[in-house]
């Protein structure tokens, strides 16, 4: 049996007004296809499904491996174009298809079928077989908190949903073993069970940092919850900005799952206390089906250590690096009186600092809330290399950001991900409470009284 890699929802496209299948680059790679490969397409009209393999079949036509080089790589890479009345009895322009990628070895199937989704019926997956912690990340972008879990090495990853394209190629290249869905999370509709669900929801609408307008992530409130009872997950792990749990679409996501889960604890971490030399001040939520696992599991403390400077993070001196002008960058921060009580206390930090500010999305654009690198006579600043990023953020070394990427893209994939040394902190205690209850989880009671333990400690009851 074949492996389900990639999940992905998309609109049917036309050429001379005839259904066009414009497959680009994740599906194609995800199928380990190659430029100039021979692939098979047959049409089953009575399960309404079209499938594309690379292997040969009954197929009514054949077609090649189409490519484009990429413009930031250089690189060939496949794509599938292929347009035709044929392909009308199965889909029609502008209608939303499914496209399932499944593969084993060097055989590849691409199964092409419309888009059915009931917002009252899921599908579970049956369960990977692994001995270890199976993990469902929702929201994942590219990956990096799955990786801070992955790589305590007590947890699988087996899925990850995501909307952004361009982070979903990077969460298949990181896990190739796991199933990547691509699209709305509201066209998610099979989850493979899990025994823990991540959630890590886009925090700009409630960030100091973004636009505070709070309104997109209500849209995905609905589909997270369908996500996570379908995944059948035993606990869930929440990560955001701390405005995000004062909002209205927590409250509602909390709701939502408060039967299911009525267990639940609260802490605000800062990843500066736990060794970073950035602040990252971010509220962590873990809930439970089970009181048992519930009241095994503590926050991780941080501990007493020799702080780090920034030299410690910043690559050889032998390193070339673009250089801009202190004075220029004055003169356009006095300009703007928009600017005029922004402190600039963290802002352009030299090699013995130990703080730095927050790295946010939009690191690259000039801004006083962001930490800069200062130059030895303190006339020259530059941008912290994507690579000095990722050894603060305590980043895998293992993980890569495939060389498709924008460097600005890069930055900002970087910006909008977590701190792995508190992840990787919170994973540990999780696995220790599966541990502790591995042999006595009870079925939740409909009758349970559900409580939580807030960041200040004061318990809570869920009414």
């Amino acid at each position: 049996m074949m492996n389900l890699k990639l999940k992905k929802v998309y609109t049917v496209s036309n050429k001379a007004r005839k259904p066009r299948l414009f497959l680009q680059h994740i599906v194609c790679e995800a199928a380990g296809l190659n430029p100039g490969e021979n692939l098979y397409i047959s049409i089953n009209e009575y399960d309404e499904k079209i499938v594309i393999q690379n292997y040969p079949s009954e197929a009514a036509h054949t077609i090649k491996v189409a490519s484009r080089v990429s413009k930031i790589s250089g690189e060939r890479r496949p794509l599938i174009d292929t347009a035709g009345d044929k392909y009308a009895t199965i889909i029609d322009v502008k209608q939303k298809i499914e496209i399932s990628v499944f593969k084993k070895g060097n055989k590849s199937q691409i199964v092409i079928e419309p888009l059915k989704y009931n917002l009252f019926e899921n599908e579970t997956l049956p369960a990977v077989k692994d001995e270890r912690i199976r993990l469902l990340s929702i929201a994942a972008g590219a990956g990096i908190g799955t990786a801070a879990f992955v790589d305590t090495n007590y947890y699988s990853a087996i899925q990850e949903v995501e909307l952004e394209e361009d982070s979903a190629e990077v969460l298949l290249h990181n896990f190739p073993n796991s199933y990547v869905f691509n699209g709305n999370m509201a066209d998610c509709h099979q989850v493979y069970k899990s025994d823990i669900a991540m959630v890590t929801l886009p925090c700009n609408e409630h960030s100091n940092l973004g636009d505070l307008s709070g309104n997109v992530v209500n849209d995905l409130i609905l589909a997270t919850a369908k996500i996570i009872k379908t995944s059948q997950a035993e606990a869930l792990f929440f990560e955001n900005v701390p405005n995000f749990y004062k909002s209205e679409s927590w409250n509602l996501l909390k709701d939502l799952l408060s039967e299911d889960y009525p267990f639940w604890v609260q802490k605000d971490l800062d990843a500066w206390d736990f060794g970073s030399i950035a602040n990252r001040k971010r509220t962590y939520v873990c809930s439970f089906k089970s009181e048992d696992q519930f009241n095994e599991f503590r926050f991780p403390a941080p501990q007493k250590m020799k702080r780090k400077k920034l030299k410690d993070f910043l690559e050889p001196a032998g390193v070339t690096h673009e250089w801009k002008s202190v004075d220029d960058w004055m003169t356009s921060f006095n300009s703007r009186t928009a600017w005029a009580e922004r402190s600039l206390d963290l802002t352009f930090v030299s090699k013995e600092a130990e703080r730095i500010a927050c790295l946010p999305k939009r690191y690259t654009s000039h801004s006083a809330s962001s930490s800069y690198v200062l130059s030895e006579d303190k006339k020259s600043w530059r941008f912290l290399t994507i690579e000095e990023i990722k050894k603060i953020l305590a980043v895998p070394k293992w993980f890569q950001l495939t060389k498709h990427l924008q460097k600005i893209r890069t930055y900002e994939l970087l910006g909008q991900s977590i701190d792995c040394r508190v992840v990787k902190a919170i994973a540990n205690r999780l696995a220790f409470s599966f541990m502790k209850i591995k042999d006595k989880i009870k079925p939740v009671s409909k009758k349970i009284q559900g409580y939580g333990v807030k960041s200040d400690g004061q318990l809570q009851l869920l009414i």
